[in-house]
């Protein structure tokens, strides 16, 4: 078993749901020492110059909710770590800012970090035993979605083999037609992508996200066919990419999910596609932009479909505005599909007015969506 994924439920919740967490999960301690009456904590953290305020801080096993108010302009993020694996964080936490995030952590010490600062490592001790056993519906919408990527990466697996054979071949006007139908089904499935360890990065990292002797993966391939216009050197990369893929295949059966976590990464995807990957800097040689933003949604929509039994018990309301919202994105994107490949415009073609106009709808997704996973864990331990 991932010890990780075992010790927690990622849910990170945007800034406009803080008020929504802060009532949901009981009392919060300015100074890092939280209890409640009931199964949920929330702990309030300031992020200066020095690093975290307080530095240390305890809290019951179970559901916690870390509250975080910028007041650096140097400093600007509050992370939560398993040895020097993230559990949840929040970034861009500018001063003035404030946001949050869930997590369900067990028995144990982890290491609160706001980096940059002086005192950037701070210890949190989690004591006392978590509560096990997920309801009948928890496992349902667990296996759910776990199907879903399991099609998902037979999917990779299978549009990714064509592509690869193509790039070895040397053939870059057919690698570049296959290029796409590959992307799609990856983009589906990462709402869950921290589960994946290290073929995340191996798979997907852009230029950059890693060190240059360590980048391979897609969008290596991606740069040399449409900004080198040659494929020759890409053998070695596409062939690792097709063991990384087939990797994945194999992991999704078994990888530990959570309900929550499933939530969140439906919130927090959304929230990149509209924050940085509506910049193009995801597809930033091909352009395919939106193939890949339309993906994002379906796999959102089927990660929040996944779980919405669990709200419907707590919110049907939200329920509902959420259903409407996934369809309202859908039409926004509708004029910039076309019937031939790539299946949409070019990134390149969109103007300012529509990525704002795409950005806008997409956050009022998110925001509706970052409410989902406090109203799970509230109505699990209700």
């Amino acid at each position: 078993m991932n010890r990780t994924l075992a010790r927690v439920l990622a849910a990170l919740s945007a800034i406009a749901a803080l008020g929504l967490v802060a009532s949901a999960c009981g009392s919060s301690s300015s100074s890092g020492d939280s209890s409640s009456s009931s199964d949920a904590t929330t702990l309030a953290f300031k992020i200066t110059d020095d690093g975290c305020s307080p530095h240390d801080a305890k809290a019951p096993a179970g559901p916690i909710t870390f509250e975080a108010e910028g007041e650096s302009s140097s400093v600007t993020e509050l992370e939560v770590l398993d040895g020097e694996t993230i559990l949840g964080e929040k970034e861009n936490l500018v001063e003035g800012l404030d946001g949050s995030f869930s997590l369900t952590l067990e028995e144990g010490e982890y290491t609160i970090r706001c980096n940059g600062g002086s005192e950037e490592d701070g210890t949190l001790k989690v004591t006392g035993k978590l509560k096990s056993g997920d309801s009948p519906e928890v496992e349902e919408a667990i296996a759910s979605y776990r199907d879903y990527l399991e099609e998902n990466t037979a999917e990779l697996t299978a549009k990714t083999k064509p592509f690869v054979a193509a790039v070895v071949a040397g053939d870059v006007a057919r690698a570049k037609q296959l290029y796409p139908a590959a992307r799609i089904p990856y983009e589906r499935i990462e709402p869950v992508a921290e589960s994946f360890g290290d073929l995340d990065p191996r798979i997907d990292a852009r230029e950059n996200d890693v060190p240059l002797s360590e980048w391979g993966g897609f969008h290596k391939i991606e740069k040399a066919l449409w900004e080198e216009g040659t494929a020759k050197g890409m053998a070695p990369v596409a062939e690792q990419l097709l063991a990384d893929v087939e990797e994945l295949e194999a992991k999704v059966k078994h990888v530990n999910l959570q309900a929550v976590q499933i939530a969140n990464g439906a919130n927090e995807l959304l929230g990149e596609v509209s924050a940085s990957k509506i910049t193009g800097e995801e597809e930033r040689y091909s352009h395919i932009d939106l193939v890949d933003f339309k993906a994002n949604v379906e796999g959102s929509q089927v990660a929040f479909e996944s779980v919405e039994p669990l709200l419907s018990k707590s919110d049907p309301k939200l329920a509902k505005e959420i259903e409407a919202d996934f369809e309202t994105v859908y039409k926004t994107l509708e004029p910039y599909e076309t019937s031939g490949e790539p299946g949409f415009v070019l990134y390149t073609e969109l103007t300012k007015a529509d990525t704002r106009k795409l950005a806008q709808t997409i956050d009022i997704l998110a925001e509706k969506l970052s409410q989902v996973p406090a109203a799970i864990v509230t109505g699990e331990q209700g």
